[in-house]
């Protein structure tokens, strides 16, 4: 069983197998990994071969990624999900999204799901993130959902800034959220 949310504009769920060929425009367009460490590079086949393993993390982790879709019109906007942070037992969340649905609230309303999600079922007792020091974009939607200032650190083997936020917290606000479990 792997969980699905709604929220009021969006849908968050494991893709489906016809779904990979989006998955890999998102996972290599420039804008969405400008941030990422240098030489990152996926290949379209390495994504389009990886719903199995995306599937089995949900299995033996009970969290992974997401697809965030517009709930309206059906679509996938971009991503959000839980994986553990770079050579640590921490949990960090993340996302991204195709550059035209920049600037409009949808990396935090999926975020804030996504952290419910986290806090609420997994039991997670704290969440961290991690951005690139000049995606000030990325930071600011952690400081919208209560993460603490960032700390200017290193992982991935790159400079970036470490948030992290407790269960304690953490707010979930007054949001439509919906969550159900499904067959994977």
């Amino acid at each position: 069983m792997v969980p699905q949310i709604e929220t009021a504009r969006l849908l968050l769920r494991t893709y489906k197998p016809d779904e990979m060929e989006s998955v890999y425009e998102l996972s290599s367009d420039k804008d969405v990994t400008r941030h990422f460490p240098a030489g990152f590079k996926i290949s379209k086949e390495e994504v389009l071969a990886s719903l199995p393993k995306r599937l089995e993390r949900w299995q033996t982790q009970g969290f992974g990624q997401f697809g965030v879709f517009d709930k309206f019109a059906g679509n996938l906007i971009g991503y959000s999900g839980f994986q553990y942070l770079d050579q640590t037992e921490l949990v960090e969340i993340y996302y991204g999204f195709f550059k035209k649905h920049w600037g409009k609230g949808f990396a935090t309303e999926a975020a804030r799901a996504v952290l419910r999600f986290g806090f609420e079922q997994v039991k997670l007792p704290k969440i961290a993130a991690v951005t690139h020091p000049e995606n000030h974009e990325s930071q600011k939607v952690l400081k919208k959902l209560g993460f603490n200032e960032g700390v200017l650190t290193e992982f991935y083997g790159v400079k970036a800034v470490y948030f992290e936020l407790t269960a304690e917290e953490f707010s979930p606000a007054e949001e439509f959220y919906d969550l159900n479990f499904t067959e994977g």
